[in-house]
């Protein structure tokens, strides 16, 4: 059955864009999304696009939260020094920043699905 030919359902697809909210209650903002996006990408109108965009911002996240957790680490040990403290000092607005695009970006991606669009996730890396 080709795209066209597919049903509407753009509350789903809102769905799954706020669905990445359930990062802050641990992995769920990735698990839900992918088993949203793995049981409806055939069976939905543009749900395996927007599904893709969700799973690539995602793991784009995890990536940038694990680098941030590995120089905070570099940084804790490096506080015993003056450098160590002026550089948790930039890592603390760094983490403000990745956690409000945490929580904005999957907030305008859902408003985007129900006006019919395909948001374009900001800093998102291409996997899938």
């Amino acid at each position: 059955m080709l795209n066209n030919e597919l049903p509407e359902d753009y509350s789903n697809i809102s769905l799954m864009h706020y669905s990445q909210l359930l990062n802050f209650l641990g992995p769920f903002g990735i698990i839900v999304p992918i088993i949203m996006w793995s049981s409806k990408k055939t069976e939905v109108k543009d749900m395996d696009a927007h599904g893709r965009a969700v799973i690539n911002f995602q793991i784009s996240v995890l990536i940038y939260s694990v680098v941030f957790f590995v120089l905070l680490l570099i940084s804790m040990f490096l506080s015993l020094f003056i450098v160590g403290i002026l550089f948790l000092f930039i890592l603390f607005f760094v983490g403000i920043a990745l956690a409000l695009l945490m929580i904005i970006t999957p907030i305008m991606g859902g408003m985007a699905a129900s006006e019919k669009r395909l948001y374009k996730y900001p800093l998102s890396i291409k996997f899938i």
